[in-house]
């Protein structure tokens, strides 16, 4: 007997993932089955795949049926409870912006979750937004709470509040609902020309842009995983260089990330310190994929992070990342002793070239987190909390980068005595090898203190308090170019003219030192070399070629530029 070469795979979508059921030889009784699981109310979905043995051996796969719904009627659903939301959105368009979009993925988490549905995706569909509406009282629930945040700490009561935020769903609903039917091209290339497209046979009553996002979404709801959204959406963002359709899709990839997709992406980790750690690794683009769940998805999501095409999916990351430092689950489960050890690596990650990551929101985020080692309660809590997490910092200038950060968040603002003091215990450093480590080599040293600085600078101090610490940290940088001989090693008299002076405009150009003393007593040592007579001709002495001469000389007046000498 000949065995067939046809047999028929019945999957079923769990929890937004396929799995396969059953594989039967009858078409029929493939058709008998995936019927009888989509009986089942908790049944997502139900495929039947046709695989074909061809004569080589190759097998030809192709779906012959395919029924999803959105999300399994396994119960009420209720809304996840959040402590704070953005501004309010006066209009519909801004309540189906990025902000409204992100409180919307927040709120009604446990729903989008189990429908494996985008916000962009429930805004631009009549019958996903309705079916929302009509599940228990999910709604009301989210816009009362929205509602009490909203004016919690204003003059308008949270009824009237509510009232606004309804007649916006209900306009939201309503333009879903006009354009249900409407006919759109199909996306079978870039997203860009598909927006062309629209725009070409765009009537003058309805948003070229609206209608692209209708378009996405109509094909994005037929992805039923999270996964498979998102790879959908990372090809469409990295086929195309269209800013404004990146731009768009950035914002989808944003919804996508809101959802528990992220911890596929980052796979499998020891704790939630590394996870958070990974979070902000993926966030610039260097996250390691190899153990990823995510397979190429996360390999494009990276290359596009790295890319910098994904501001506001950048953006979503981040808060992500700093509502996980800010909650109470520990950083590391297995070993409560090991909490300080992942919080230093958490501290460690977080500081950047240009301080903290997102500045006052992460300072504030782990001065919160180191907060809940303390048993200690209101003003000494609150020393304690800013000096330990002070002291993690290996030296006062990253120590002063923190506290200059704190000052500016909400947190900080309760905390100006302690801050203060920490200022002054900085300012008490006798030069720079005691205010940045010792170890590091002169540059490094230079570049955090010019750090310092800068942060400084704009925190939010009284403005003697931030000319006391600037000028104190100009002074000291001064004394360190004095003392380490630095200008004078870079101006070796036995150099030729050009190479010195090159030499001194790229320490100048190169953002060691900030605006003052110490940058004006290296540009006066510039400025005697520019002086001496026929400095131009000493500067190309040696060039036998006019034309590689005269580039030199261009390229050393374009670095004066860049050094200050404009």
């Amino acid at each position: 007997m000949v065995a067939s070469r046809e047999n028929f795979e019945v999957q079923v979508s769990k929890n937004g993932r396929w799995t396969t059921e059953t594989v039967v030889p009858k078409e029929e009784e493939a058709r008998a089955l995936a019927k009888k699981f989509l009986a089942d109310k908790k049944c997502e979905g139900a495929r039947i795949v046709r695989n074909w043995m061809r004569s080589d051996g190759t097998m030809d796969e192709t779906e012959i049926f395919s029924q999803t719904r959105a999300g399994a009627d396994d119960g009420p659903v209720r809304i996840s409870q959040i402590d704070e939301v953005p501004e309010k959105c006066e209009t519909p368009e801004e309540f189906m912006g990025t902000q409204g979009r992100n409180v919307v993925n927040r709120i009604f988490r446990s729903y989008l979750d189990k429908a494996i549905l985008t916000p962009t995706e429930l805004m631009h569909n009549y019958k996903e937004l309705k079916r929302l509406q009509e599940k228990d009282t999910l709604v009301p629930s989210a816009v009362d709470r929205v509602s009490l945040l909203q004016t919690k700490d204003s003059e308008q009561d949270s009824k009237s509040r509510s009232q606004e935020i309804f007649k916006s769903i209900d306009d939201i609903s309503a333009r879903a609902r006009r354009v249900e039917n409407v006919k759109l091209p199909k996306l079978t290339g870039r997203f860009s020309e598909a927006i062309k497209e629209i725009r070409g046979q765009a009537s003058q009553t309805e948003d070229v842009d609206y209608l692209a996002m209708v378009l996405l979404s109509r094909d994005l709801i037929n992805a039923r995983s999270w996964v498979g959204k998102l790879e959908f959406l990372c090809r469409l963002a990295v086929e195309d260089s269209d800013p404004h359709a990146l731009e768009l899709l950035d914002g989808v990839i944003a919804d996508v990330l809101g959802s528990n997709v992220v911890q596929e992406i980052l796979g499998w980790q020891p704790g939630l310190g590394a996870a958070i750690c990974r979070m902000f690794d993926l966030a610039d683009g260097k996250f390691p994929t190899e153990k990823s769940e995510a397979g190429e998805s996360a390999e494009i999501l990276n290359r596009l992070f790295a890319e910098q095409k994904l501001p506001i999916s950048r953006a979503c990351l981040l808060d992500r990342a700093h509502r996980q430092i800010r909650s109470p689950n520990p950083l590391y489960r297995s070993e409560s002793g090991k909490e300080l050890e992942e919080l230093k690596k958490l501290v460690e990650r977080t500081m950047t070239p240009a301080g903290f990551i997102s500045g006052s929101e992460t300072a504030e985020a782990l001065t919160i987190r180191y907060s809940r080692q303390l048993e200690q309660g209101g003003a000494a809590g609150r020393k304690a909390t800013v000096n330990g997490l002070f002291r993690m910092l290996p030296d006062r200038a990253l120590g002063l980068i923190y506290i200059c950060q704190l000052a500016g968040s909400p947190w900080g603002a309760e905390a100006v005595a302690d801050i203060a003091e920490l200022v002054d215990y900085c300012l008490s450093a006798r030069h720079l090898g005691d205010f940045c480590m010792r170890s590091l080599p002169p540059k490094e040293k230079m570049l955090r203190a010019t750090l310092a600085h800068k942060i400084a600078a704009a925190a939010a101090f009284p403005p003697a308090v931030r000319d006391k610490v600037c000028g104190f940290i100009d002074t000291m940088l001064e004394a360190y170019l004095v003392t380490e001989q630095i200008v004078e090693k870079l101006d070796h008299q036995d150099s030729p003219l050009r190479d010195r002076a090159v030499r001194l405009v790229q320490f100048c150009a190169a953002g060691v030192l900030p605006e003052g003393k110490a940058m004006t007593r290296a540009r006066q040592r510039i400025l005697s070399l520019l002086r001496q007579p026929n400095f131009d001709a000493h500067f190309i002495d040696g060039f036998t070629d006019p034309e590689r001469a005269q580039k030199a000389l261009r390229d050393f007046h374009l670095l004066l530029v860049k050094a200050g000498f404009g």
